[in-house]
């Protein structure tokens, strides 16, 4: 589960680690009135759980109460990467003297922790990091033992090497998101930038933090937050199908978790580009496959869907009945791939041949299939 921005800062806040005044928006109107109690000018921002919000232009800096009135409601009723902000995050506007990075993440295949460092921040720190690859710093944290002082004083030390008189409130930082990290299980929490300000201060402005599914039951707090779903995702999630979108072109499903993560993965390596994660469980019904097909159908983006079905629990006469259901009365139907083999398959196939779909056997054929398909 991906925090939004402000959710993270006020957890920075409680654990010491210092962020910009700020104040959450959900009418145009706060914003004109916020404005003279943090400065005069601000910044505000889209509150979505995903990055590159700049990049986007989600992030804007106001000037003026009418100013700050106009540009708020504007975002408030626009939509970004499909999302539509549940509210805005409006903070005092901070003249940066430079911007650093400072992050952790879990390394699952060591079993670590990755901390990690560079005296470059901000929107283009990916470019930085490949342009002046000795200014990023890797750590490893064994998590029985937690954060070491001396890894503590590597990382601040690699963000900042020309200001000692700053490293050791830095430091006092990392250990607070070492924490942090701990306290909240999360898998992801990086600080970018962390601005150093003309007045010697060390702020957070802009933080993302991702917290690991399978803990929230120690975290019943997060499941009464805002989160901002895009409008298929909510839908998926009402139907009971478990979708994520992607920015591909060739949608994707599949019947289980792990057949899915297969299919993209197949796609992926042979050269496409999945849209989406979609996984209709173990016995679905021809409803669900059909709302699932509506629901990838909904991205603008998707040129090809590949329906890649392995039946055991799930019965081949099902998924047929509700691709057959989705695609009856459509003026132009989708480019459609079926891979469906297994339980009831073959009686599957000849309900898909009434209307003029053939299905595939070979996961590896309908793939390359799909993939041809998409780049037409």
């Amino acid at each position: 589960m991906r925090l939004l921005e402000a959710e993270c800062k006020k957890l920075l806040s409680e654990y010491g680690i210092a962020v910009p005044k700020g104040s959450i928006i959900q009418k145009p109107e706060e914003a004109r009135e916020v404005l003279p109690k943090i400065g005069g000018k601000a910044v505000l921002k889209i509150q979505i759980p995903r990055g590159q919000r700049g990049k986007a232009g989600g992030i804007r800096p106001v000037y003026s109460p009418e100013e700050a009135y106009n540009q708020a409601q504007e975002l408030l009723n626009s939509t970004f990467y499909g999302y539509k902000p549940a509210y805005l995050l409006a903070e005092e506007f901070v003249e940066a003297e430079r911007e650093i990075y400072i992050g952790a993440i879990v390394n699952r295949s060591e079993r670590t922790v990755t901390f990690l460092s560079s005296r470059y921040g901000g929107m283009e720190v990916e470019e930085m990091a490949a342009e002046h690859p000795e200014s990023l710093l890797k750590i490893s944290v064994d998590p029985i033992l937690g954060l070491m002082p001396y890894q503590a004083r590597m990382i601040a030390k690699n963000a900042l090497p020309d200001r000692p008189d700053l490293r050791k409130g830095l430091m006092k930082m990392i250990f607070n998101l070492w924490k942090l990290f701990h306290a909240m299980d999360a898998i992801m929490l990086e600080i970018n930038p962390f601005a150093v300000t003309k007045d010697g201060r060390l702020l957070a402005l802009d933080v993302r933090m991702e917290v690991d599914d399978n803990s929230l039951y120690r975290h019943p707090d997060l499941t009464k937050r805002v989160y901002a779903l895009k409008e298929s995702e909510r839908k998926a999630r009402e139907y009971g199908i478990a979708y994520v979108e992607l920015d591909g072109n060739i949608g994707t499903m599949a019947n289980g978790a792990g057949l899915a993560m297969a299919t993209m993965d197949l796609v992926h390596i042979m050269g496409g580009k999945p849209a989406n994660f979609c996984d209709v469980g173990g016995g679905a019904s021809a409803d669900r496959i059909k709302r699932a097909l509506e629901i990838i159908m909904s991205n603008p983006r998707v040129k090809v869907i590949l329906v890649n079905a392995l039946c055991g629990i799930t019965s081949g006469v099902e998924v047929a009945k509700g691709i057959a259901e989705a695609i009856k009365g459509m003026k132009e139907k989708p480019n459609l791939v079926i891979r469906l083999s297994g339980n009831r398959a073959k009686e599957g196939r000849q309900i898909l041949q009434q209307e003029g779909i053939e299905a595939l056997e070979d996961a590896r054929e309908a793939v390359s299939k799909a993939i041809e398909l998409a780049g037409r």
